[in-house]
């Protein structure tokens, strides 16, 4: 079955919001094994939107709609497929009295224009909505069949899964499954993972793989389609350990983990607490553990050491050094993950210093530091390791890129190994 995808929304169309539910059917009905041949957006004009119904219809045999299912005039999308099919649209009076009954018991206010929301075009299967007032329709025309859901994400989502889904499996018949794995990676170039990966990985009508970077990670989402689900995982089995022998430790997940969830996990077997000293990251490092739960576990805090007075009062960078060398230097950032390990008594402690820029610094030391120079260091019992990095970007991606690669560093340092060039 040919699937094509439809959003509805003159906001999507200019960029005021992002478009939640297209990905998400996409994702879903692909790894439930079901082609995707095309996604359009389209405005709230009933011309354009008519033009993406006639296109879409050519090309698939089943059309998924979401949005322009609210009450207002723009609100169009029941009316074009109405059109579309050369029928009209009546109301179901069940569905009246559920929008009529919504409607009061949140708002405490008389049913008013949003009957529409109550019509569906004749002939058609409603998809009751059951958290909203839009309610969905299936609707066929000729040998091609059209879902209209609400645009609302939390509804539609309802809907799909509980009514979209389970009427494509009946209608679909036999089909061959999808079967994913994804190996995030960190600190090699997307070019050189793809080169490597597509050495293991050769493309057929049965596998195929793809690329993604991802806030500073490289996602390989390699898929399998068979309709053998055992044998299916016996081959993806046999990719991921070549993969991983491949790519080594750059490899950090192969379960869709974030960083900091693998750190994490790090931190509780070995039963280890971390301190953590940021300067140019503003406090995101802190930010990135704290996105997991349970991290209080072995994350005992952060100093955001953004002025030097700072450094030497709660981390004891001396003054002398921070002249001496200057406080973008490797020198400082060891300084600063052993004083905050000291002054918070954690096991390890990270510090970050760098330029996120616009401007670089003159130190006055040697020459200007650039924009984009950045030191990480460990601090592990008495050992002192420190890295420098140059990053590019503007100041968010700089910051963005210095607090995930600290991650990774800290990652890299509690398993004993490097990267591979």
């Amino acid at each position: 079955m040919k699937i094509e995808l439809i959003s509805v929304g003159s906001e999507l169309v200019c960029g005021q919001i992002r478009d939640l539910n297209a990905p998400f059917v996409a994702l879903k009905l692909t790894e439930l094994g079901f082609n995707i041949v095309n996604h359009t957006i389209s405005s709230d004009n009933s011309i354009q939107l008519k033009y993406s119904l006639q296109t879409a219809s050519e090309r698939a045999e089943l059309i998924i709609m979401t949005g322009g299912l609210g009450p207002t005039n723009d609100d169009i999308t029941r009316e074009v497929v109405a059109d579309f099919c050369n029928v009209a649209l009546v109301s179901d009076q069940k569905t009246v009295d559920h929008v009529e009954n919504l409607i009061g018991s949140i708002h405490n206010q008389k049913f008013v224009n949003s009957g529409k929301q109550a019509k569906v075009p004749e002939g058609g299967i409603i998809i009751h909505n059951t958290t909203g007032t839009a309610q969905g329709f299936l609707v066929k025309i000729s040998q091609v069949s059209i879902i209209c859901l609400p645009g609302v994400h939390t509804e539609m989502v309802r809907m799909f899964e509980d009514w979209v889904v389970p009427y494509i499996l009946r209608e679909s018949g036999e089909r061959k499954k999808r079967y994913t794995r994804v190996f995030s990676t960190f600190g090699m170039p997307e070019s050189i993972l793809d080169e490597k990966v597509n050495r293991l990985v050769k493309p057929d009508k049965y596998v195929s793989y793809s690329t993604l970077v991802n806030n500073s990670t490289v996602l390989i989402r390699v898929t399998l389609c068979d309709r053998d689900e055992i044998n299916a995982g016996s081959i993806l089995d046999n990719i991921e350990n070549e993969i991983c022998r491949e790519l080594g430790v750059s490899v950090f997940s192969t379960h869709e983990d974030t960083l900091e969830n693998v750190i994490s996990n790090i931190f509780k077997e070995n039963t280890l607490t971390l301190a953590v000293a940021e300067s140019c990251t503003g406090g995101l490092v802190s930010n990135l553990l704290t996105n997991v739960q349970g991290s209080s576990a072995y994350f005992l805090g952060g100093i955001v050491s953004y002025n030097n007075k700072v450094k030497e009062r709660q981390l004891n960078v001396s003054e002398k050094l921070i002249k001496e060398f200057g406080v973008i230097s490797a020198e400082i950032a060891k300084a600063m993950a052993s004083g905050v390990r000291e002054r918070l008594q954690a096991d390890i402690g990270l510090s970050v210093t760098g330029i996120a820029g616009p401007t670089g610094i003159d130190i006055g030391v040697d020459q200007k530091r650039p924009v984009g120079l950045v030191y990480i260091a460990t601090a592990i019992n008495d050992d002192l390791e420190c890295k420098e990095y140059r990053f590019f970007g503007s100041r968010a991606d700089i910051k963005n890129h210095a607090a995930n690669t600290a991650l990774n560093t800290l990652r890299l340092s509690l398993s004993g190994k490097t990267a591979k060039q």
